[in-house]
């Protein structure tokens, strides 16, 4: 996620409580926030709540931040992970019940609002199932957040390069469970 080019100015606008500049990054960052949520817990309300309180956090936090040549959306992801790790420890839902969460997307609440929508979810929903937790983790900060190597190293704890990677064997593998799912069809079809 490339940062606006009066990113700087607004965070110190916003550091000082400047409301307006507050609602600017909110604006901003909010629904990226909101995507990484819905897909890591599968729950619409949860994800907002979850959203919700990163941003509460934030406004927090904000006085208190240092820049330290990270993007800005990278610590906000980080607190995003945060909250996240504090939503599964709290409620013991780690990733069993994720899984669990994923054969349940028949509720509307979890869903997108168009039928299209809805079923492209669901698919992305059903190939990220077959992902570690890690490799889910990146493609979801990656594709669902749009942030770039560099912020997703941040957010993670870790390195461009090793982002890099572990991205590149996550497509890989994503791109060998359509094919077999394709083939599979194909072969039903016949």
């Amino acid at each position: 996620m490339k940062p606006p080019p009066e990113e700087q100015t607004i965070l110190q606008r916003a550091k000082q409580g400047d409301k307006d500049a507050l609602g600017q990054l909110y604006e901003w960052y909010v629904d990226a926030v909101y995507r990484f949520m819905l897909y890591r817990t599968g729950d619409a309300m949860t994800a907002e709540d979850l959203t919700a309180e990163v941003f509460t956090h934030m406004i927090v936090s904000l006085p208190r931040y240092e820049d330290r040549g990270l993007p800005f959306g990278a610590w906000l992801f980080r607190i995003a992970r945060a909250r996240l790790s504090d939503y599964w420890r709290a409620t013991h839902r780690r990733e069993k019940h994720y899984h669990e969460l994923l054969h349940q997307a028949r509720s509307d609440s979890v869903q997108p609002d168009s039928a299209d929508s809805r079923l492209e979810y669901l698919q992305v929903q059903q190939v990220l199932h077959y992902l570690t937790p890690a490799e889910r983790e990146v493609i979801l900060l990656h594709f669902a957040a749009g942030l770039k190597n560099r912020e997703i190293a941040a957010v993670i704890h870790s390195n461009e390069n090793a982002v890099k990677s572990k991205t590149r064997r996550a497509l890989k593998k994503l791109q060998r469970i359509l094919e077999q799912k394709q083939l599979f069809i194909a072969q039903r079809e016949t």
